[in-house]
């Protein structure tokens, strides 16, 4: 069963560098054998596209992967599949009522920078808020789905994930999100 689970996560972290690897070194690849292509000739070009995309490729999967890896590192405190995913939820419970939890979820997104409440469903118990453009991400939309467990007990599920589907690496933003509303959901339970 543990050689499985290996495999899996050895396989998901492998994915992630791939698509950084080939999100890079292909366009790169393309753009210089079409340019060595019209100054040199089509052998020329193809092969310093295929060499420049390969070493391209190369050094952004480096790159991008130590920044991202650093940053989630410093944020988390460890490197686990979990934490280096672009993809954030966590699950808490609250003993607080279900009313006083909603305004607190709504108030946590102050925190988060430039944050706007997108959509707010107090009977349903949904809030989709999305942060704009930053230098880590394109935005990222952040979620939460409450659940009244009980009279003074409340279910939360906190998720943030890049707007763009296409992001490979957010160097820790969505994390440093759920981490920001956790905590301060988990103060104003206290409070």
């Amino acid at each position: 069963m543990k050689v499985v689970i290996f495999k899996i996560n050895y396989t998901m972290r492998m994915n992630r560098n791939l698509k950084i690897f080939l999100a890079n070194g292909i366009p790169f690849g393309i753009f210089t054998a079409i340019l060595f292509s019209s100054l040199y000739g089509i052998k020329v070009g193809l092969s310093s596209g295929l060499i420049s995309g390969l070493i391209f490729g190369f050094l952004m999967f480096i790159i991008l992967g130590f920044l991202h890896s650093r940053a989630v590192e410093k944020i988390a405190g460890e490197k686990s599949e979990e934490s280096m995913g672009t993809y954030q939820e966590r699950n808490i419970k609250l003993q607080l009522p279900y009313d006083r939890t909603f305004d607190l979820c709504i108030k946590s997104l102050n925190l988060i920078s430039r944050c706007r409440v997108q959509e707010e469903d107090r009977s349903q118990g949904k809030i989709i808020a999305r942060s704009f453009i930053n230098w880590k991400t394109w935005g990222d939309t952040i979620s939460f789905d409450i659940a009244g467990i009980s009279n003074e007990n409340t279910a939360v599920k906190v998720s943030s994930r890049p707007t763009s589907w296409s992001t490979l690496v957010d160097y820790g933003k969505n994390l440093e999100n759920v981490n920001t509303i956790v905590s301060f959901l988990e103060k104003g339970n206290t409070a």
